[in-house]
């Protein structure tokens, strides 16, 4: 009597978690997320440091059948760099360090592939994103003024996995912004522009954690 109890037990959790994956896997649904971003830029003749910051937004999942899912949303993305000259560095007209934080809303448009396991779903994920600046700040001495010569629009791509238990998100993903910080034709400092021009910059990684209605 025991095991036919505790085998009807078995069968009712396992009906029950199907239920729960299909109702939460396999429509459409909107969700908040909110994480930690840290990002750097590599440039010569300076030592480069992380800058840990932030992002929060809304999102959209939408299943596409075949353990695949597309994900966007907007975000407001803050990214950044710290930087500090080194001693024997040849470029004279630039301050000992310099630090910029800036903040973008940005679109991620995220292709993802993964087994529903029933009561959880692990999946990786692909994600192109675009973005627009709306904010900075960049410390005090020569190189502040490179701050007012950023393009508005950054672009990149993002690679990452996670998990989905349920209503509850959590990723984790690697990215690479494309392109060029700063415009051409400015009054920024040429050989620090250049340096950040080379397609090192605002390279990062980034972890979160995001609740679906």
């Amino acid at each position: 009597m025991k095991k036919i109890l505790a085998a009807a037990t078995l069968l009712a959790a396992l009906l029950l978690g199907t239920e729960v994956s299909a109702q939460h896997y396999n429509y459409t649904r909107f969700g908040i997320v909110g994480g930690v971003t840290s990002s750097e830029s590599k440039i010569k003749d300076f030592n480069s440091k992380s800058i840990t910051q932030y992002h929060a937004g809304l999102l959209v999942e939408i299943p596409l059948g075949s353990g695949f899912g597309f994900q966007t949303g907007a975000l407001y993305q803050v990214k950044g760099m710290q930087l500090d000259k080194m001693n024997d560095s040849s470029i004279s007209d630039i301050g000992n360090s310099f630090e910029a934080k800036v903040g973008f809303i940005e679109v991620p448009l995220q292709l993802q592939w993964g087994p529903d396991l029933v009561l959880f779903r692990p999946y990786g994920f692909v994600e192109p994103f675009v973005g627009y600046r709306l904010t900075d700040s960049s410390s005090e001495g020569a190189a502040a003024g490179l701050s007012d010569a950023m393009k508005k629009v950054e672009y990149g791509l993002s690679l990452g996995a996670g998990v989905e238990i349920g209503r509850v998100q959590v990723s984790g993903k690697y990215f690479w912004n494309f392109g060029e910080i700063y415009k051409s034709g400015t009054t920024a400092y040429d050989t620090v522009k250049d340096a950040i021009n080379n397609g090192n910059n605002f390279n990062g990684f980034a972890v979160s954690l995001a609740f679906f209605f």
